[in-house]
């Protein structure tokens, strides 16, 4: 019994942290990866929502028509923008109270066409400004267009 007690209370503390945490960070990192993503998606989506479902919170894209349209009825190439959107924000908001890390990215443009894949470059440039970022990819256009786009010194191998 006292087993039990213990590990419903540390549950229970985890529990609140979690809610905490969330409430904390959620707001305004969603409110930066909005920003992203409709940038990302050249205004295709323009709002990011949290919709609660049967035991779990689900993330929707919302278009500017105000349809939203669920992680299952995105592209690859949209899901690719959410995440670079979402991951953009995280790090923002982490280098607000945390020391700067390096970003490491491989190939995270890869379905992205050359205006979105200018969105993003123009955002990682942005965020360059806070911490390292390292861009990998073998596609030479994207190499071009981060050359192009970005302060980077680009090497191409």
């Amino acid at each position: 019994m006292e087993q039990y007690i213990r590990l419903r209370t540390a549950s229970f503390v985890l529990r609140k942290a979690v809610e905490r945490y969330r409430s904390r960070n959620q707001g305004p990192v969603l409110e930066a990866a909005r920003c992203l993503f409709a940038e990302f998606t050249l205004g295709s989506f323009s709002a990011l929502r949290v919709e609660s479902g049967v035991g779990a919170n689900t993330l929707v894209g919302v278009r500017a028509n105000r349809k939203a349209v669920p992680l299952a009825g995105m592209s690859d190439g949209t899901l690719d923008q959410l995440y670079l959107a979402l991951r953009v924000a995280s790090l923002e908001h982490y280098f607000t109270a945390h020391e700067p890390a390096p970003f490491i990215v491989d190939d995270v443009l890869l379905n992205f066409d050359d205006e979105r894949s200018a969105a993003a470059l123009s955002a990682l440039d942005t965020l360059s400004e806070k911490t390292q970022i390292i861009f990998f990819t073998h596609h030479r256009r994207l190499a071009e267009l981060a050359g192009k786009r970005t302060r980077a010194a680009v090497c191409v191998l």
